[in-house]
């Protein structure tokens, strides 16, 4: 349905895959106000590493990649910087 959805597309797309394993996943999903409603073992029944599409359309984010390195690449990637945006040194 992705590749489908970005094929149809007029104009760019990007797609974005967060490589992050699974105990990393439920360590960052414990911050959030979902983590009282969805269990680690919820999770587990949905998670599948390394579930990209067999396009090959996604870029690969890291788990090493912090929030601000993130959000900069994507800013980047798609030229959707804000007025007055400028990268963190």
């Amino acid at each position: 349905m992705l590749t489908r959805l970005a094929a149809d597309h007029h104009g760019s797309s990007h797609l974005y895959y967060l490589d992050v394993d699974f105990d990393e996943t439920v360590r960052r999903h414990a911050t959030r106000p979902l983590a009282t409603v969805v269990s680690p073992e919820q999770m587990a029944g949905w998670y599948r590493a390394h579930d990209l599409l067999p396009s090959g359309l996604e870029h690969v984010i890291g788990q090493q990649s912090t929030l601000d390195a993130t959000v900069e690449r994507i800013l980047t990637d798609t030229a959707l910087t804000p007025p007055g945006w400028t990268p963190r040194p």
